[in-house]
């Protein structure tokens, strides 16, 4: 048959279809020209709006369907849905029962507008004038056209054609059959996709050599995603194929459960083909299912698998039909032949091997591409003086670099998430990286679909800081975090998982999706995502952490009512809390922070002098909350170069983001609302970048609410009080008495969102009823994460303090306590009762608790420690004992019990004016440096009559600690002399990991002696009072 024949006969069999013969023609005239590579087209199939063909692809040889939609430009509508058609199938690529698609492409022809352009000609010359017109042509869309995988048949057809020849499947094959439905629909509701026109005409059939037939599910041009974690879409306009509705459709109002109802219908007729044909029935017919009988006039075989999997389908309710994936699993559970099918929406134990194995080669990739940067990183420096910092860089990856999983491990991980009662066994793959793999899952405790992301564990330490952190910053604008546990993989707990929040993806994959979709936000939208990176960072900051990672990819979202997601930001393993020391400043006791040391961040992100010595402040994390902004501004420049513009100051540069020999196109919109925001924090030099807290206190002028804003009273909150999530009441030196500590208590109940509480009580008297009072109050607030209680010199008495440490204890959700009971003579029973109760606190981490001047003696100081050890996820500890007459046996009883903690990685201790001399100073550091996982020491021993040879026991034990890297040492009014302050100072330099050190000789006799500074490290962050 020739081309011209071919191209008649298709036109005659595209019936019923908007496209006629007439724009058929011009399709195959459009593609000769502009699709030439698709050849030898055949009649496959059409429907309302659309026809389909077969034709060969000369490009890549493959025979290919191509479906064709004649563009309308009054049904602009119309067009949207197939267009976003295309979209959600390449989406659902990874599913083998979804149709494949390939390609998608516009068939245009031009037409030339009216303006004149003669003056133009006239000036520009013969070559311009060919440009203009060129200009002048606008491009029309006549037809849009998808080219997907070819597929022989449907299963309409397939129906008919079985029934024409009375030869049908056997049931083996219809069971198959089954399991590949229910695995199409069954991922798409994993994605909250709701397909909405579920049908045998949309169930394509590619057959095999042998004719055996693989169903794939297409067109989803009706497809509605379900928003905002709701679990219903109601509409106003009912679309699909009546026949096969829900119905609970016919309201108006879909669900998950819709689509299984129609998929019931579907499996009946499959299950039934040569005895009951859908056609045949009436509505009559249909509506008896709403008393529980399922076409009861039909020749139906109600004793197959089948029959008991569409029987649930078709439950008149919706509320008590099945899910998609639980009629997949119990289908499989009850046919184990069928264990070896393959499939997508679950990860089947059969398919562990093979899954594992292609997990086990995707993070070989994603570690691959990393030593490319590597290779782009090394050929930069060439062009660079600076080659210290490229040196840095190069060190980074180095460190960085993870080790990738074997198969093996993927699928003993697999194996064991399966077998933990409270997960779903249907784990769906959601990605995997160089760190580990993250899998989504249904907790059936929890009732709620969460995250497992799994890492192996590097120290527990470094696990249990990394927890403790995550609940520190719990708040709307961080990923929920739901806990955590060990998996035994080579080894008994090598692997960690830690348990999260579902969200639609992060901020990288929403701003690229937009792009392809041409969709561009508004400078309004832009500015209310912005402020909810700027919040969050702002919130972790307040609390003294620094996530040393904020980039696009660990901004994670959720689809939200309005027109923009809400953000949760993610990935707190390189998160630090920032060690800081304690000083007066006009009469106010303030903190001053010390970087955080070591390898950290994504290149392209990291603030410039971070390089110069691999120190983290917070200046650096404003540097990446403004790298972040820019890529939400500029996305579609910037992106693509981030790495090379990052360079910049090392280049001799000025400006963020300016033109360069890299890079010669402006990439900023330098007009902007937040390229304002870059010149504040996109600054090269740390001492000039604008606070966060300081502009958001700017956009709260403009009228946007923000979480991070600090109350210092109820009446102070004018907005909804669910951004009151920060508070601080300062009632210190009031002469406050019980009834006035209930009044404060009553304010705080008002709060029920309340994440960091900072309650100052200091030289009041409220007494144990007034304390008693505010700590219930405090343990009702159902978020509270982080707590600063300060009840010094109040008269609490024994049973007040022991009341408020029993109820604290008791908060559900409290990670970081810091608890100021001094000066309030309770003794040492008591003091032991205290440490006894808040060490049953099951989720804290950190852990500041002030017990000065209260004469719990040596037994007493024992106690506590002993019973803070026992505290199974505290990472950081603050533990001030001052003037309590602890004496040189007490002080080594305290290190002794604290080295037992196994997860502390900071610690801080004060234990000044407690009369412990040379001896009780040596035993106990020697006590100290056993602490197997210590990087963060700070010790207070002033007034400790230890002397120069105490003095240099101190250092010379806690150089020993062998993971050492932040040290401050405050040895005030101890006699060491010059000599003493020379040992320390030697001592101090034989630590082999130090990189921070603060070290206070004040009131020493040193007399101006400053030549033990000649002895400290030189190469290290170094700050010294004498």
């Amino acid at each position: 048959m020739s081309v011209k024949q071919t191209k008649k006969e298709i036109a005659n069999l595209v019936v019923n279809c908007r496209s006629q013969k007439i724009s058929i023609k011009k399709f195959f005239d459009l593609m000769k020209v502009q699709q030439k590579h698709y050849t030898d087209f055949s009649y496959s199939g059409n429907g309302a709006f659309s026809f389909v063909l077969k034709s060969t692809n000369k490009k890549t040889g493959q025979i290919v369907a191509l479906k064709v939609t004649e563009c309308n430009d009054n049904e602009i509508n119309g067009m949207k849905e197939i267009e976003e058609e295309y979209r959600l199938l390449r989406q659902f690529s990874n599913c083998k029962y979804i149709v494949q698609v390939f390609n998608c492409f516009f068939l245009t022809e031009e037409e030339s507008s009216d303006e004149d352009s003669s003056n133009d000609e006239e000036e520009e010359g013969k070559k311009n004038v060919q440009k203009s017109i060129k200009q002048q042509k606008n491009q029309k869309n006549l037809f849009f056209v998808v080219e997907q995988e070819f597929c022989q048949t449907n299963l309409e057809n397939f129906f008919t054609q079985c029934r024409l020849k009375k030869s049908y499947p056997c049931q083996q094959q219809k069971e198959v059959m089954t399991i590949q439905m229910l695995d199409s629909i069954a991922y798409l509701h994993r994605f909250d996709l709701l397909h909405r026109d579920i049908k045998p005409s949309n169930f394509l059939l590619s057959l095999d050599e042998k004719e055996i037939p693989t169903v794939k599910i297409c067109d989803l041009s009706f497809a509605s995603a379900l928003k905002n974690n709701k679990s219903i879409i109601t509409v106003s306009k009912i679309k699909g194929t009546q026949a096969y509705f829900a119905p609970e459709v016919e309201k108006g109002i879909y669900k998950k459960g819709s689509d299984i109802f129609s998929l019931g219908l579907v499996l009946l007729e499959l299950d039934n083909m040569s005895t009951f044909n859908f056609n045949d029935t009436t509505n009559e017919d249909k509506l008896e299912i709403k008393f529980a009988k399922i076409f009861p006039n039909y020749q139906i075989d109600r004793q197959s698998y089948i029959y008991k999997i569409a029987n649930q389908c078709l439950n008149y309710s919706v509320e008590n039909r099945k899910q998609a994936i639980d009629l997949l699993i119990q289908f499989i559970q009850e046919n184990q032949k069928y264990l070896a099918v393959e499939l997508s929406s679950v990860i089947n134990r059969s398919q562990l091997q093979q899954k594992s194995e292609q997990l086990s080669q995707i993070q070989k990739t994603i570690i691959e591409k990393q030593q490319k940067m590597k290779s782009e990183i090394l050929e930069l420096s060439q062009s660079s003086k600076n080659q210290k910092h490229f040196k840095n860089l190069i060190q980074m990856f180095d460190v960085l670099q993870q080790k990738p999983f074997k198969a093996q491990e993927f699928e003993t991980i697999l194996k064991l998430l399966q077998s933990i009662p409270k997960y779903d066994s249907n784990f769906e793959f959601i990605s995997v990286g160089a760190k580990g793999l993250v899998l989504g899952t249904f907790n059936k405790t929890l009732g709620i679909k969460t995250v497992l992301k799994i890492q192996q564990v590097q120290s527990k330490h470094e696990v249990v800081q990394e927890v403790g952190i995550m609940r520190d910053c719990q708040m709307p604008l961080v990923i929920k975090f739901y806990g955590y546990f060990y998996l035994s993989v080579n080894k008994k707990d090598d692997f960690v998982v830690y348990e999260i929040e579902k969200c639609s993806g992060n901020l990288k994959q929403y701003l690229t999706r937009l792009q392809k979709e041409n969709i561009v936000l508004t400078d309004n939208q832009k500015m209310q995502i912005a402020v909810q990176i700027i919040d969050v960072v702002n919130y972790l900051n307040y609390n003294g952490i620094v996530h040393r990672d904020i980039k696009l990819d660990n901004i994670l979202y959720i689809e939200s009512q309005s027109d923009v997601p809400t953000i949760k930001l993610t990935d707190f393993d390189q998160s630090r809390k920032v060690p800081y020391e304690l000083y007066y400043r006009d009469d106010e006791l303030v903190k001053d922070y010390f970087p955080v040391q070591g390898i950290s961040g994504t290149l392209g992100y990291i603030a410039p002098e971070f390089f110069q010595n691999i120190f983290y402040t917070f200046e650096c994390e404003i540097f990446s909350v403004g790298v972040c902004l820019a890529l939400l501004d500029n996305f579609e420049k910037l992106e693509p170069v981030i790495l090379k513009k990052a360079q910049d100051y090392f280049f001799g540069f000025k400006i963020p983001f300016e033109q360069n020999f890299n890079v010669k196109e402006e990439l900023i919109n330098r007009k902007s609302q937040i390229y304002d925001i870059l010149l504040q924090t996109v600054v090269f030099q740390p001492k000039q970048r604008k606070p966060l807290s300081q502009i958001l206190l700017n956009f709260q002028k403009h009228g946007y609410y923000y979480y991070s804003q600090i109350f210092s009273q109820i009446s102070t909150v004018t907005s909804d009080l669910k951004y009151l999530k920060i508070l601080s009441l300062d009632n210190k030196n009031q002469k406050l008495l019980k009834g006035d500590a209930r009044k404060i208590a009553s304010e705080i109940a008002k709060c029920p969102t309340l994440s960091t509480l900072s309650l100052y009580l200091y030289n009041n008297n409220i007494g144990s009823d007034g304390a008693k009072a505010v700590a219930s109050e405090i343990a009702k607030c159902p978020t509270l994460s982080t707590l600063s209680l300060d009840l010094r010199s109040n008269n609490i008495g024994s049973d007040g303090a022991k009341a408020v440490a029993s109820v604290i204890a008791k908060c559900p959700t409290l990670s970081t306590l810091s608890l100021k009971i001094s000066g309030n003579s309770i003794g040492s029973d008591v003091a032991k009762a205290i440490a006894s109760e808040i060490a049953k606190c099951p989720t804290l981490s950190t852990l500041s608790l002030d017990l000065g001047s209260n004469n719990i003696g040596s037994d007493g100081a024992k106690a506590v420690a002993s019973e803070i050890a026992k505290c199974p996820t505290l990472s950081t500890l603050s533990l001030y004992l001052y003037k309590n007459k602890i004496g040189s046996d007490g002080v080594k009883a305290i290190a002794s019990e604290i080295a037992k903690c196994p997860t502390l990685s900071t610690l801080s201790l004060d234990l000044g004016d407690n009369s412990i001399g040379s001896y009780g100073a040596k035993v106990f550091a020697s006590e100290i440096a056993k602490c197997p996982t210590l990087s963060s020491l700070s010790l207070y021993l002033g007034k400790n009559s230890i002397g120069p040879d105490g003095a240099k026991a101190v250092a010379s034990e806690i150089a020993k600690c062998p993971t050492l890297s932040t040290l401050s040492l405050d040895l005030q009014w101890n006699r060491i002399g010059s000599d003493g302050a020379k040992a320390v100072a030697s001592e101090i330099a034989k630590c082999p990991t130090l990189q921070d050190l603060r070290i206070d000789l004040r009131s020493n006799q040193i007399n101006g002696d400053v030549q033990f500074m000649n002895l400290l490290p030189k190469d290290i962050y170094l700050k010294v009072k004498h």
